[in-house]
């Protein structure tokens, strides 16, 4: 999730632990096309994404941490259902997502530098295999987030501006190393990553959105606090997931390994 700040990229994408939302085939769409300017005249990908690294307190301060644990609720607005939420990150690109369900168990997302692995709430641990689930939690556990957008992303293009929620931002589109293809958008005045999209695999029409708002500056960082999904198809959002503190540079982590006997097989 995962934002990108760290939890602006990381988190603002953190790969969602419950159902996966049918596939459909949008009608609305996720922004509003506005009059453009010369291609020559916007803003380099680049220079969007430094300014961002600006604003959330500078490269130095991003580099300062060493590891980060955020504790929040992850809401399924839909179904009413409240679980709880903890993430583990530490440098360079370890990441490990645990999502409680009460009274049920918890689900795990990790990756340990080199292995991507999960559990489902039967506890069996398992291998994710190089598939479009592996792809994401890698791009998750990238711990600068869009500080690191040089390692993060293959290819970035400042393309337009659109309105999102009601106002101008900038779209630059993504290509990861590991293939999956989005968008990133920025708020001109506060120079702020406010929301990521990214496109389901082999359905490039199928957009999932997440909108990031509420910067508390942890550490010297600036993070969002509040992200909110949801599909280009629906108006409102179906999940939401509000981080209620932030630990940086913490002694103790759990293990970011796969459990023993951990196999290339996911359950059904």
């Amino acid at each position: 999730m995962l934002t990108l700040a760290h939890a602006v990229a990381a988190l603002a994408m953190l790969v969602p632990l419950g159902p996966a939302p049918e596939a459909v085939t949008p009608s609305p769409e996720t922004t509003e096309s506005v009059a453009q300017p010369d291609s020559a005249d916007l803003p380099t990908a680049e220079s969007l994404f430094e300014a961002h690294i600006a604003a959330t307190g500078g490269m130095a301060a991003h580099q300062s941490h060493k590891n980060r644990v955020f504790d929040g609720v992850y809401r399924m607005l839909e179904a009413n259902e409240t679980q709880i939420i903890r993430v583990f990150m530490e440098t360079p690109n370890k990441f490990r997502a645990e999502i409680e369900a009460p009274g049920l168990g918890t689900t795990t997302r990790a990756f340990n530098g080199e292995v991507a692995w999960g559990q489902n709430l039967s506890g069996k641990p398992f291998l994710l295999q190089e598939n479009r689930e592996r792809a994401q939690v890698m791009d998750n556990a990238v711990f600068l987030g869009e500080a690191g957008y040089k390692e993060r992303y293959a290819s970035i293009t400042t393309e337009s501006i659109v309105k999102l929620e009601g106002r101008d931002v900038y779209r630059v589109a993504f290509e990861t190393p590991t293939g999956i293809k989005g968008a990133v958008y920025f708020d001109p005045e506060s120079k702020l990553l406010v929301a990521r999209e990214v496109e389901a695999e082999n359905n490039p029409s199928l957009i999932t959105l997440v909108t990031v708002s509420n910067y508390r500056e942890i550490d010297g960082v600036r993070m969002p606090m509040l992200q909110r999904q949801k599909l280009a198809t629906q108006s409102e959002p179906s999940i939401e997931i509000e981080f209620r503190w932030v630990d940086v540079d913490v002694d103790e982590l759990p293990t970011f390994d796969p459990p023993a006997g951990a196999t290339l097989a996911t359950e059904g």
